[in-house]
């Protein structure tokens, strides 16, 4: 990862994840990744909103972490206090190493 990206990864989150499905009923939801760190949280803008195919971006969040982590659309992303719920991912290339990073896009879970 280039060294300018890991500069800004200024905040520490986790993510939980749905249990199996068990007899109809769903899981608990289960710690994923216990502490990664992430860009600050941010409105979501319209390009990067194309970028994950979606059509609205009004009150959804976006942040990028490393392309290897395993985060999928429905995990919880909690940062602090605050839970969002994890709308859509796609992977986004870091300029000048293009190397391959991922954009989360949250909903603010209330």
């Amino acid at each position: 990862m280039s060294a300018s990206f890991d500069r800004l990864k200024s905040v520490t989150a986790s993510t939980k994840r749905e249990g199996a499905v068990v007899g109809g009923l769903s899981g608990s939801m289960a710690t994923n990744i216990a502490s990664l760190s992430c860009l600050p949280i941010d409105p979501l803008s319209p390009e990067a909103a194309q970028t994950v195919g979606l059509e609205a971006w009004v009150g959804l969040y976006q942040t990028m972490v490393d392309g290897s982590l395993d985060i999928v659309a429905g995990d919880q992303f909690i940062v602090g206090s605050v839970t969002y719920k994890v709308r859509a991912v796609a992977n986004w290339y870091w300029f000048p190493d293009e190397e391959n990073t991922t954009v989360v896009v949250l909903e603010l879970l209330v």
